[in-house]
């Protein structure tokens, strides 16, 4: 490792430390950071720089240059002052900070009565050193993948508790009529434009009117807020205002005075409804980016009072108001309103009444029929979502009803993602993105984007995703779309699980669930704390991932999407089970064996039984880990969590030998080995598996061999959690070959998560007795304890 200022750089675990703080760094930045480090004896050239970080040589060198700014940042350094990173004019950058070596924690280098301590300063549980060129980008494995890697990145992209799950957040907010759809007051030529600092926000609108009318406080929100995207001024969605205020101190000025919520938009825009005996009134009043101003529009109806009111604020921008299609029923827009009012409460139940409860012409246009649809997608009710959309299909015309057909296609291909056909939701992606791509409509394009980026990495196409996911992030940000744009970063960081690599896909989701959090997005929150929670678990980490589920607990109070709930119960459990409270854990795995929809939720559900079967492994019942196992070890975990089916098929390959019957375990084996190809962390898997079963035959040279591999390349492409598993099976092997040396050696790598995991404090107690060091051994047999399964 290597120690500057304040900061201790480990590349073996890729992480990097400020007085014994994490620092979240990009993947990028820390990989520039760690070649400029070990390359510190000379100056680097950009393009062996870029080559090296990023595995290719047609990156520009402005990203370069970016990058090397965010890294400068995170160090406290800048290109003025370049006391740790120089440039070296048209050539590249060397390294000239003061480094100090130091070692990393091994058995053997200090005292064993101390091996169990940290070294300051302490360093949380981190990942497994990973390659960093070229895989450290993967960007010959996406495209040029052979097909053993394409297989295996298309599984993973399948799993990770639903990564489709972000497209349907960035969805919420589509109930909505699309601007392009919306009809348009008479034009008046605009001024001069007028620069905004920052999206728009528009508030809830004051009402002076009946009860009756409450439900426009939200509804003319969303509908000015709507006419305003149509005019090309970037507005924050509904969804995110009616969140964001949730959180505000009711001590707080008046919010659209409320330099906090400065902070998030340049112009406040508050509606201000009056019923009269004329009609109604609507006033709009506008107060940030320098300027404060009002509009007033009068009509017999409010929807379209508020419809002029927003366009004549548009005016005063300097905005023209957007085009589009005529209202044709002045009933229908009452209802959409009505009904997205509801749906903004988070009442999807009185949203869908007021539909079912509407005449018969009203309940069957394409638009109602759309919000139902969006109504069924929430509550994940997805055949529902098909069957409603694919009859709605038929009759829209592209080229007639683009923009809602655009919509219709973006819903329906969410809802087949969910159902794992990723094929036909990406032939639906990409015909919405060719409807919008001309059409100037940022927001469909955006999620179409986003939704296709999702396809591509269950197809195992993960740069392609990448660049389809930054195209998704520039069409969102135009429109000011917050929630959207958090989508893409989660989506990110599920990408980056996929990979391998934890703590880059930390970084990103904890980033995506503060911006969740501050939105008020439950279920995007849901998603990425479900997330977190397996990232941490890889990284051995098991406070901190009982710490995420604990933010989402309990589910009923963070999603009404009822497959997000289990998804939520079984990180929960996962969580518990690695903390060492696995009565816990058995308690809601009985819950999802007793309650979860044996269809809906069957990767749920067999999660459930691949929890319990390393649970029975780890209590010494062999026969209870060898039914579960068994039960668990279905096309829908493969599908929904690869990593976890294959360390389950590791723990059925235990149970069978325990039984005795190892020739069988041996069949097994055999077709682990072939499904691996030229994976290296499925190869890693199947020289664990092929190490196992060689010692329980009694053939201890190629067993040894096999562990031996198995650890090296955990050491390149694994994560903290396959380091401590491989080692766990290898020292028992080694005290018994009497290779002490290579034990301590492998025993040095795990030592920091003796009292966090109970397998490295079993290995490392094994260690310890065989060499005489009974205290270090005693604290080990002490963590066992508590951390053995009840």
């Amino acid at each position: 490792m290597y120690r500057f200022n304040d900061f201790l750089l480990d590349p073996a675990t890729r992480e990097l430390h400020e007085r014994g703080e994490l620092v979240a760094l990009p993947a990028r930045a820390f990989d520039c950071l760690a070649y400029l480090v070990e390359h510190r004896d000379r100056a680097v050239g950009r393009d062996e720089l870029i080559a090296a970080v990023w595995g290719r040589v047609e990156v520009s060198e402005a990203l370069l240059s970016h990058t090397i700014v965010k890294l400068r940042r995170s160090l406290g350094d800048t290109g003025s002052e370049q006391r740790l990173i120089r440039t070296v004019p048209r050539f590249g950058y060397r390294w000239t900070g003061a480094i100090t070596l130091v070692e990393s924690p091994a058995v053997g280098s200090v005292p064993f009565k101390s091996a169990l301590v940290e070294p300051a300063p302490a360093a949380p549980a981190g990942d497994a050193p990973i390659e960093r060129a070229p895989t450290a980008t993967a960007s010959a494995g996406a495209m040029a993948a052979p097909e053993p890697r394409r297989r295996k990145l298309r599984a993973l992209a399948g799993a990770g508790a639903l990564v489709a799950l972000a497209v349907l957040l960035a969805l919420a907010s589509w109930w909505r009529p699309s601007a392009h759809d919306a009809p348009t007051a008479d034009a008046v030529p605009p001024r001069a434009n007028v620069a905004l600092a920052a999206p728009a926000l528009v508030l809830p609108a004051e009402i002076d009117a009946p009860e009756d009318w409450r439900w426009l406080r939200l509804g003319l929100m969303d509908l000015v807020a709507t006419r305003l995207r149509a005019g090309a001024l970037p507005t924050m969605s509904s969804e995110s205002v009616v969140a964001l205020l949730r959180t505000r101190d009711p001590a707080a000025p008046d919010a659209l005075h409320d330099a906090t919520l400065a902070q998030v938009a340049a112009l406040r825009v508050q509606p201000r409804v009056r019923l009269a005996d004329a009609g109604w009134e609507v006033r709009l009043d506008a107060f940030g980016a320098q300027r404060e101003l009002d509009v007033t529009a009068r009509h017999a109806d409010a929807v379209m009072a508020a419809r002029e009111a927003a366009d004549r604020l548009l005016h005063e921008l300097g905005r023209a108001p957007g085009s589009g299609a005529q209202v044709g029923s002045i009933e229908l827009e009452h209802l959409l309103q009505h009904a997205g009012a509801a749906m903004l409460a988070d009442q999807l139940d009185e949203a869908r009444a007021l539909i079912d409860a509407a005449p018969a012409a009203l309940r069957q246009a394409p638009r109602a029929q759309q919000r139902i649809a969006q109504i069924d997608l929430r509550r994940g009710d997805y055949p529902a979502v098909e069957q409603r959309l694919h009859a709605l299909l038929d009759g829209l015309d592209p080229a007639r009803d683009g923009a809602l057909r655009a919509r219709v296609l973006i819903t329906l291909a969410a809802a087949l993602v969910r159902q794992d056909q990723p094929a036909r939701a990406g032939e639906l992606y990409e015909e919405a993105i060719a409807l919008r791509r001309d059409a100037g409509d940022h927001e469909a394009l955006g999620v179409a984007l986003l939704g296709r980026g999702v396809v591509l990495a269950q197809a195992g196409r993960i740069d392609e995703a990448l660049g389809e996911l930054a195209r998704a992030r520039i069409e969102l940000e135009t429109v000011g779309d917050s929630l959207g744009v958090a989508s893409v970063d989660v989506n990110v960081g599920d990408f980056q699980l996929m990979r391998h690599r934890p703590a880059d896909a930390l970084a990103m989701l904890v980033e995506a669930a503060d911006a969740f959090a501050r939105l008020g997005a439950r279920e995007g929150l849901a998603h990425a704390l479900a997330q977190q929670v397996a990232a941490q678990l890889e990284r051995v980490d098991p406070a901190a991932a009982l710490a995420a589920s604990e933010r989402a607990w309990p589910p009923e109070s963070h999603t009404s999407n009822l497959r997000m709930r289990w998804v939520l119960v079984l990180a929960r459990a996962e969580a518990l089970a690695a903390s060492g409270q696995a009565s816990a854990a058995r308690e809601l795995l009985a819950q999802v064996r007793d309650t979860a929809d044996p269809r809906r939720d069957a990767g749920v559900r067999a999660g459930a039984q691949a929890l319990a079967a390393r649970l029975a492994w780890a209590q010494g019942d062999a026969a209870a880990a060898r039914e579960a196992a068994a039960a668990a070890l279905l096309p829908a975990l493969q599908a929904a969590a690869p990593i976890a089916h294959l360390r389950t098929r590791l723990v059925h390959l235990r149970a069978l030998r325990a039984a005795g019957e190892g020739a069988r375990a041996a069949e097994e084996v055999r077709s682990l080995r072939d499904s691996a190809g030229t994976d290296e962390w499925l190869t890693m898997q199947a020289d664990l598996a092929e190490g196992e079963q060689a010692w329980s035959e009694g053939r201890r040279e190629p067993a040894l061999e096999r562990f031996e591999r198995a650890w090296q390349n955990a050491g390149r492409v694994g994560t903290a959690r396959d380091l401590v598993d491989i080692a766990a099976v290898y020292v028992a092997p080694l005290i018994e070959a009497s290779q002490l040396d290579t034990a301590r050696a492998v025993g040095g790598r795990i030592a920091r998560w003796v009292d966090v995991d109970w397998h490295a404090a079993d290995a490392m107690a094994k260690l310890y007795r065989a060499i005489g060091e009974h205290a270090a051994a005693h604290k080990a047999e002490q963590a066992m304890a508590r951390l053995a399964p009840d």
